[in-house]
């Protein structure tokens, strides 16, 4: 064997292991996703299933209703104001990464089901009131009520409470 054939078997074989080399690294990129994402699903089953979390449904369900009623008096920037906008976050974060499809759709929807209508339509005069307070200003929560809208209709649940954001169609 001359040195012309060991450079070719050693360039043959050297690209068989970069070919080796780069299927492992996808292979391990795809396994590392899969495991982030099945972490963060636990992650969100663990917050949203806490006693915490259940006291802070409660208190924005009950102080939500209670200003509505009253006609929001003094609950703008109060900390039931904040205490119910900070919940509500947590359901647009879930919102979000179920567009950016960081969750996925079928488990969030098999998880929550009818909740996330339930929350959304206790936290809806909320957002109505400060789309009202700050004209023109697109809501910070719409991923909420569009996860609450596609869970509703997909499972054929509920209806959802109020206006339909004005962007509803890009989305």
């Amino acid at each position: 064997m001359d040195l012309a054939e060991v450079v070719m078997w050693v360039s043959i074989a050297a690209d068989s292991a970069l070919v080796v080399s780069v299927s492992l690294l996808a292979h391990n990129l795809r396994a590392t996703r899969v495991d982030a994402r099945r972490t963060l699903a636990f992650s969100m089953m663990e917050q949203l299933t806490s006693a915490d979390f259940a006291e802070r449904r409660w208190k924005m369900h009950r102080s939500v209703g209670a200003a509505s009623t009253s006609n929001w008096k003094e609950f703008d920037n109060s900390l039931e104001d904040f205490e119910s906008r900070a919940f509500a976050y947590q359901y647009e974060l879930i919102g979000q990464l179920v567009l950016a499809g960081t969750l996925d759709y079928k488990l969030v929807c098999d998880f929550l089901q009818y909740s996330v209508v339930v929350d959304w339509n206790a936290f809806e005069p909320l957002d109505a009131r400060l789309q009202d307070r700050i004209p023109g200003r697109p809501s910070p929560w719409s991923r909420f009520r569009q996860l609450a809208l596609r869970i509703t209709t997909d499972l054929r649940g509920p209806e959802i409470r109020g206006r339909a954001p004005p962007d509803a169609t890009q989305r």
